[in-house]
């Protein structure tokens, strides 16, 4: 009998389920009603789930914490996009180990998971899904070869080309995919993959990619400018116990660690095209994408997607990230495509604050259930793991006044960059009464919510007065 598959990928730093009592995802919970398990009444025979959570380690008392280490990670992730190939490939994997004929595959993502489960959707709309080994036996289901060719067809297929125009690279990332295709046996249609997700459902997707490739070589260079300098220092400090030769030593240890660093680099992001696929288009480039060229595109076969976005959110980094383009726009408009904008910043509509915080994330969530249970057939879903309490008027939290907070030196010598959000007019009607409300908590102040993000809005003119329209000021007192 056909089952359902899900697959929730969770944003960096969500790593649900370490701790009985910790701050959870609204991706988290959704998997927690939705997964099979001793106290579960989901059945496995027609429901499985997968959850990949995002970077960080579980702390004793429940949260999530970030190490030295994996902070530089984080940062090396922001910068350069490493570490997003390895989720997306994680969750291509889990479909790939799972997946028969006649199966319905269902993605859930929030923050930078929301991104990485749009791109497995186009993964499988390349790649399709393996029957095959690629040397005449059948698909293996577990181990290091079912993991070398999920992440062939990821990085190989799926990448080639990335962080460029897409069309300057369509040509050859068709042909390489039909390559694929033929070779592990995954469907006979010419153009794309036979398999693609029943519903995409994610929570403020953004595309945390890294820089553009430009801002990354010199970003590259001042760091092995910085190497040479800390070994000529270290070499002459060092000079009196390792002798004449001390500084060259360590220039050496250096340069070659660089230079272990930049064949890495080249091993991750450089990519070949073939002569019988390279058609018109260069035979190398280097392949990694940024916040400058990410995926956008959106199989048109995909019947339903959703997204639930943030009015609120004001980090610059954590734009927006927009669906279909251009050619694809058609496509986009053909799903059953809801996007709803709802009051919160990031996490106030994806979740993972304190549950006594999370009054406006339950409205986000409780929309996402609502609009699984509408699906025929609906997914297995266990109410009693889902206690909501949704409220228009909760506590709203912005992550720039936490930085501030937490580092108050910084917010002296150096800003967080902010950018306003245009929301569209798919707005939650939860929205209208938070507006009319006489007050709500925001961040550490109780005052009208009236975001800027809303002010061009003509649906809510009446709540921002023109400043022309003001009374005039009393004329100030006489001096004494």
């Amino acid at each position: 009998m056909p089952k359902t598959i899900l697959i929730f990928a969770d944003g960096t730093g969500q790593a649900g389920g370490v701790r009985p009592d910790q701050q959870l995802s609204n991706i988290y919970k959704l998997f927690r009603a939705t997964r099979v398990g001793p106290d579960s009444a989901i059945d496995p025979k027609r429901q499985v789930a997968f959850y990949d959570p995002g970077l960080g380690t579980a702390t004793a008392a429940g949260g999530v914490r970030l190490n030295l280490w994996q902070r530089l990670r984080s940062l090396a992730g922001l910068a350069f996009g490493l570490g997003f190939s390895r989720n997306v490939v994680d969750c291509y994997e889990a479909i790939l180990k799972r997946y028969e004929p006649g199966d319905r595959v269902f993605l859930f993502g929030f923050s930078r998971g929301g991104y990485t489960v749009r791109c497995v959707a186009n993964v499988l709309n390349l790649c399709g899904v393996p029957t095959g080994d690629g040397r005449g036996g059948p698909l293996p289901r577990a181990g290091r070869a079912l993991r070398a060719i999920a992440e062939e067809a990821v990085t190989r297929v799926y990448e080639h080309g990335a962080g460029h125009p897409r069309e300057r690279f369509e040509f050859q990332r068709e042909a390489i995919a039909r390559r694929f295709r033929r070779k592990y046996a995954a469907g006979e249609h010419p153009d794309h993959g036979e398999v693609y997700p029943e519903f995409v459902g994610v929570f403020d997707a953004v595309a945390a990619l890294g820089l553009p490739l430009p801002a990354r070589m010199l970003l590259i260079l001042a760091g092995l400018l910085v190497s040479v300098l800390a070994a000529i220092a270290i070499g002459a400090a060092s000079e009196s116990w390792l002798g004449g030769g001390g500084w060259i030593a360590f220039a050496a240890t250096l340069a070659t660690l660089g230079l272990g660093v930049a064949a890495a680099y080249l091993k991750a992001t450089l990519r070949y095209a073939s002569a019988d696929v390279r058609g018109d288009g260069p035979r190398f480039h280097l392949a990694l994408w940024n916040s400058e060229h990410y995926d956008r595109l959106l199989d048109r076969r995909i019947p339903q997607v959703r997204h639930a976005l943030a009015i609120d959110e004001n980090r610059r980094q954590f734009g927006r990230v927009t669906w279909g383009g251009g050619s694809n726009r058609q496509q986009v408009e053909q799903c059953r495509f809801k996007q709803r904008w709802f009051a919160g910043n990031h996490s106030d509509i994806g979740g993972s604050y304190p549950e006594d915080e999370s009054r406006l994330s339950d409205i986000a969530l409780a929309w996402m259930v609502d609009e699984l249970e509408e699906l025929q057939p609906p997914i297995q879903l266990d109410r009693s793991k889902l206690q909501l309490y949704p409220d228009a008027c909760g506590l709203q939290h912005c992550e720039i006044f936490a930085q501030r907070q937490r580092y108050p030196f910084l917010s002296r010598i150096a800003g967080w960059p902010s950018a306003t959000r245009g929301p569209g007019p798919d707005l939650d009607p939860t929205v209208l009464q938070r507006l009319q409300a006489h007050s709500v908590t925001i961040c550490d102040r109780r005052t009208a919510y009236r975001p800027d993000a809303l002010r061009r809005h003509r649906e809510f003119a009446a709540y921002y007065p023109d400043p022309a329209d003001a009374p005039p000021a009393p004329p100030a007192p006489p001096q004494t």
